[in-house]
């Protein structure tokens, strides 16, 4: 039954640590989730911001006067001018380059004119930002620099002039500062353009990867589109291993990582954000209420246990005390009614010695008349030992039928056949038993009152069973002493072998088959055994004591 409930209280748990840590995880990755939420919309922001600043400086470039009037007349007094002012604007706004081209493509005049890989006089002409700023008055490309090879932004803004295009202003836009400021935020925010193709990245290697599988055509395109050189815009390996889920994407709770992603013009800001952490502390906690709940739930039933087990103390206690008083008057019950058996003969016993003294004391009282006083003081001496010998008699039924057993102490064995012969003894000459003893005179540790009641109860089956010799043998051991009651009786019916010791279980028509099952228990109390033995013919019980010295 324990091991019963032990097997299942471990199941439970093994289920409520399980739904935990689901309950827990899911609630973790959701957790991350909304903290990449929160980042993304935050370096969105600033994304948008960088953008936004460098978007309206060509627009405020294609109106301004000398940069229209250098590419008219080519006047390399207005180049300088122009060089000079795209030089500090380039300075002030933080833009890697800004350079003006004419309307074949060339450039002429450039913030970095006096540096030595000036882009004054380089041809533009294959760009696509300057083809589509011809084409559409704006544009913008994501590609390495032809010189620097270092990828960044190009903003261009057409220049017109009485309707026709003289040039375009083009502005390039270098992330690596707004890079770095992502980096010491996290390690894992990048933006990727309608492609999936990441162009800035917090991690540098993460540049130009893509987030989703590209096909041939795809790459070619975005090459030629995009003119980053050989780079082989492979799938990002997280992305491509799965273990990214999306922010809002259901299931996948053990997902390693959360990726937010918020729009900004047409492109896309990603935050990544590791789960393993977030997972593995709530699954701690969880896994530590789950024991906590455990525990409690653990002591709650031992503390009910405790409660039921003290309850059920008491109640034994109490129904051992019942059962002990009710045993007692049974055994008191037994004795009185063993006493009643014998109560005829000691009646007997009783009567004569009372008569003898009668007829004594009326000699003496005829010979103390006549001044016979050596023959009176012996009639007088004759009824002083029958008193006596009636006051043995009554002290011994008195002993034997008092209700209280008496202190178990030293007891001499031969005391006990003594007592147990003068109850009996009307009863054995009127059937004409005998009742013998035999072995050495040892003490037992025992009281007088249990040891007669057993040893008579014994010796009573026999005279009711028929026997006429019942023989006590006193054997003794080192530290027991054995009395053997045997007798010349039919012996025990087979058929009431096994059911010697049990209750309401006799072979007599008036008994109820207490007899033997009171005696064994008296034994049992005093440290002892009582156990019907195998002889050849009769019966045989054997008492077994422990010895006294």
């Amino acid at each position: 039954m324990l091991v019963g409930v032990a097997l299942l209280f471990a199941g439970l748990l093994a289920g409520a640590l399980l739904l935990a840590e689901r309950l827990a995880t899911a609630r973790a990755v959701d957790g991350v989730a909304e903290r990449a939420r929160a980042s993304a919309i935050l370096l969105a922001s600033g994304y948008r911001r960088e953008l936004d600043k460098f978007n309206l400086l060509p627009i405020a470039l294609a109106g301004d006067a000398e940069a229209r009037a250098a590419l008219l007349t080519r006047d390399p007094a207005l180049i300088g001018v122009v060089n000079r002012k795209l030089e500090a604007l380039s300075a002030e706004t933080g833009a890697a380059n800004v350079y003006l081209l004419d309307a074949r493509g060339r450039t002429v005049a450039a913030s970095n004119w006096q540096l030595p890989g000036s882009f004054v006089g380089d041809d533009y002409s294959f760009r696509g930002y300057f083809r589509d700023a011809m084409r559409a008055q704006s544009a913008q490309q994501f590609a390495l620099g032809q010189r620097s090879r270092k990828p960044g932004l190009y903003i261009t803004r057409r220049i017109d002039a009485g309707g026709q295009a003289l040039g375009v202003f083009v502005v390039k836009v270098d992330f690596r500062a707004l890079e770095r400021e992502w980096r010491e935020a996290t390690n894992a925010a990048f933006v990727t353009d309608g492609r999936g193709i990441i162009l800035v990245s917090a991690d540098p290697a993460w540049r130009f990867q893509t987030i989703r599988p590209l096909s041939d055509e795809e790459r070619a395109t975005a090459r030629r589109s995009l003119e980053y050189g050989a780079a082989p815009l492979v799938e990002n390996a997280l992305f491509r291993s799965a273990v990214v889920r999306r922010e809002g994407q259901a299931g996948l709770h053990r997902a390693a990582f959360v990726e937010a992603v918020e729009p900004v013009h047409g492109w896309q800001v990603h935050v990544i954000v590791g789960t393993a952490a977030a997972v593995a502390s709530a699954i701690t906690f969880a896994r530590l209420a789950v024991g906590i709940a455990a525990l409690g739930i653990v002591a709650l039933y031992l503390l009910w246990r405790h409660r039921r087990r003290n309850e059920e103390t008491r109640i034994a206690a109490a129904a051992d005390k019942r059962l002990a008083a009710l045993r007692e008057q049974l055994i008191q019950a037994n004795k009185l009614a063993t006493l009643g058996q014998v109560t005829a003969g000691v009646a007997h016993e009783i009567n004569q010695p009372v008569a003898a003294i009668g007829a004594y004391a009326h000699n003496a009282t005829l010979l103390l008349d006549r001044d016979r006083l050596p023959e009176a003081r012996e009639a007088i001496g004759h009824i002083a030992a029958l008193t006596e010998r009636i006051g043995s008699i009554t002290r011994e039924m008195r002993g034997f039928a008092r209700r209280a057993p008496g202190e178990i102490g030293r007891l001499s064995v031969n005391d006990v056949f003594d007592g147990i012969r003068l109850l009996l003894r009307d009863r054995l000459t009127i059937l004409g038993a005998e009742f013998v003893t035999s072995g050495p005179d040892v003490c037992v540790r025992a009281e007088r009152v249990r040891v007669e009641q057993v040893l008579l109860n014994l010796v009573q089956n026999a005279l009711d069973a028929g026997a006429r010799t019942i023989t006590a043998t006193t054997v003794e051991t080192w530290d027991r002493v054995r009395i053997v009651i045997t007798d010349d009786g039919p012996g025990i019916d087979p058929g009431m072998r096994d059911a010697l010791f049990q209750p309401f279980r006799t072979s007599k028509q008036s008994g109820l088959g207490l007899g033997l099952v009171i005696s064994r228990d008296i034994v049992a109390e005093l440290g002892g055994t009582l156990t019907a033995g195998h002889p050849a013919k009769g019966a045989e019980f054997i008492v077994e004591l422990e010895r006294s010295e």
